[in-house]
């Protein structure tokens, strides 16, 4: 067995959606020839810690009060915290991983953001223990679309990091097409050396018994990351269907979804539930007669679960933009029908509702979505590790003489 150390921050028992990619590697890694390690940060929470996967955690020291939310940590946040809220996690996972190489050698190092902290405290430790690295990531850091920076001189601050960590990187992987294309026109030294990896679904993953009682039920499931806007859009579009339409918002703040509702007088047609572990969720979709997907406005825009979605059988009504990496999905295996963010909604979710009460609404293609099952995607990922493994790359001296500051 080879041996990989993953920096994972979010990780359990943090309950986040998150964890869900690591998680999902790190239970199918052994089965090609990898033993994966954890080092993550300190945390408490609900979610359950996938058994016999050793973990290291560090602390995370001052300031604690920033990472506890609210409009106020927010505002701080977007000032002090770069590249995010962990950044005073880096110097003890740092210290940590050293402990951690000088009593074993790894293989490799895996580093999963979007908390842009792991990847910098993965381009210390592999330059530090001469191991390869592979930099993952499921969202953009730069130029991910919520991200609001307070000055120029923020944004220049996150670009001359990922820049500077990305020098340090042995390959690097992306869920998307429009993730790889823009790292590669921004970073053109990694032109050959950027994977898309996406995200998948797992079988080993049971869903929950759920019961969703009478009516037509089109469900949503996870956070809703600022696209309440469209929402408010989908709800006007639900207002002007039959009364026995109505849709469900699991995982998602009461604030976000029921003002409008109420505005809109959907009353008992709409209902907010709290975040649930993902067995129930994955049941909620089971549940389901149709989902609903929102995306946000770039090409990058996909939630990993739009394959969950897909595996669960149920027509999805997905508000995406045009040339997203979903929409290309759907174009793929099926099982989507797409309206823009700004579109009215209004007549193709009536139509949506009157394909799927009569079974004409499409869904995936099995044969197709098996490529995005989680075994075939961790063969993937082992075999990019391999040829790191295998081939290492060494970085050129002048890029490791590059500091953060200096870095283009």
């Amino acid at each position: 067995m080879k041996k990989l150390l993953v920096i994972a921050n979010p990780y359990p028992p943090m309950a986040s959606a998150g964890t869900t990619r690591v998680v999902r590697f790190i239970r199918h890694l052994p089965e090609e020839g990898w033993e994966p390690s954890v080092l993550t940060a300190r945390a408490e929470g609900p979610a359950a810690v996938p058994p016999g996967v050793r973990v290291a955690r560090a602390a995370v020291p001052w300031p604690r009060q920033l990472l506890g939310g609210g409009r106020r940590s927010t505002r701080v946040n977007r000032w002090v915290a770069v590249p995010d809220p962990y950044f005073a996690w880096i110097g003890p996972a740092v210290l940590k991983g050293r402990e951690i190489f000088a009593r074993e050698r790894f293989d490799a190092i895996l580093s999963s953001s979007p908390r842009a902290s792991v990847h910098l405290a993965a381009a210390v430790l592999s330059e530090h223990a001469s191991v390869p690295w592979l930099a993952d990531y499921r969202d953009p850091w730069s130029t991910y679309q919520f991200r609001q920076y307070p000055t120029r001189a923020h944004k220049a601050a996150h670009e001359r990091l990922e820049a500077w960590a990305l020098r340090r990187a042995t390959a690097v992987t992306a869920v998307n097409r429009p993730i790889v294309d823009d790292l590669v026109a921004r970073h053109p030294w990694l032109d050959g050396r950027v994977h898309v990896l996406p995200n998948g679904f797992d079988r080993a993953e049971q869903p929950a018994d759920v019961r969703l009682g009478d009516g037509f039920w089109i469900v949503h499931t996870g956070r809703l990351y600022g696209r309440e806007q469209q929402v408010a859009a989908f709800l006007e579009a639900l207002a002007a269907q039959p009364p026995e339409v109505k849709a469900l918002f699991v995982g998602v703040d009461q604030s976000r979804v029921r003002p409008d509702a109420d505005r809109l007088g959907l009353g008992d047609r709409v209902r907010v539930e709290p975040l649930v572990p993902l067995p129930v969720a994955l049941g909620y979709q089971r549940a389901a007669d149709a989902l609903l997907l929102v995306n946000g406005r770039r090409p990058e825009s996909m939630s990993s679960k739009v394959f969950e979605y897909l595996q669960a059988g149920r027509p999805i009504f997905a508000i995406s933009p045009a040339g997203s990496a979903a929409r290309a999905l759907f174009e793929e295996v099926g099982g989507g029908t797409c309206v823009l963010p700004d579109d009215p909604m209004r007549e193709p979710l009536a139509g949506f509702v009157a394909a799927a009460r009569a079974g004409r609404a499409p869904t995936a293609d099995p044969g197709a979505l098996d490529r995005y099952e989680l075994s075939h995607l961790t063969r993937e990922l082992a075999a990019i590790l391999d040829d790191l493994a295998s081939h290492p790359r060494v970085a050129d001296p002048d890029d490791r003489k590059r500091s953060p500051g200096a870095a283009s």
